[in-house]
């Protein structure tokens, strides 16, 4: 036991050890700190054109029950339907592995009786998890493929009439 305690006390490797123990104190508050620069949220947004009608696009995308079998986001998990949407703007919210997303689908009508659909994700990160934020970032070009396999089903479903 006393043979512990002098390695503790007077040691080399004890100045070592509390050497690393500041440093790795030190640059996690810097990580913290320099996260606190990057925003609170998220957008990844994708066009796609539609050649089906307006009211056909609003349809499709206000069954919720149907978001399943075109949107990869939504696996299990359930989407709400905003009360603030109105004929060209829709908002909806999901929550998928305890993660919520909040899509804004912007329809614009063309003369070609064609649509164009923008679809934004927004992912809202908390501003105590540092983690989060730079893998929400690292992460968008992955959000963003899923989002273009999603638009181009939702395209074959709507124009088939599904």
């Amino acid at each position: 036991m006393l043979l512990q305690l002098k390695f503790l006390n007077g040691s080399k490797h004890m100045k070592y050890f509390k050497f690393l123990l500041i440093n790795i104190v030190a640059f996690s508050l810097l990580f913290f700190l320099f996260s606190l620069l990057f925003p609170s949220q998220v957008v990844t947004s994708k066009t796609i054109s539609i050649n089906e009608s307006k009211g056909a696009v609003i349809e499709k995308l206000n069954n919720t029950g149907d978001w399943k079998t075109w949107n990869r986001f939504v696996n299990e998990g359930t989407v709400k339907n905003n009360t603030l949407n109105n004929s060209d703007t829709l908002f909806f919210s999901s929550v998928t592995n305890n993660r919520e997303m909040i899509s804004n689908f912007i329809i614009y009508a063309e003369p070609t009786n064609s649509v164009l659909v923008n679809w934004a994700v927004i992912q809202k990160l908390p501003w105590y998890k540092p983690w989060k934020k730079f893998s929400a970032m690292i992460l968008s070009k992955n959000v963003a493929a899923v989002m273009d396999t999603s638009l181009t089903k939702l395209k074959m479903q709507v124009e088939a009439g599904k």
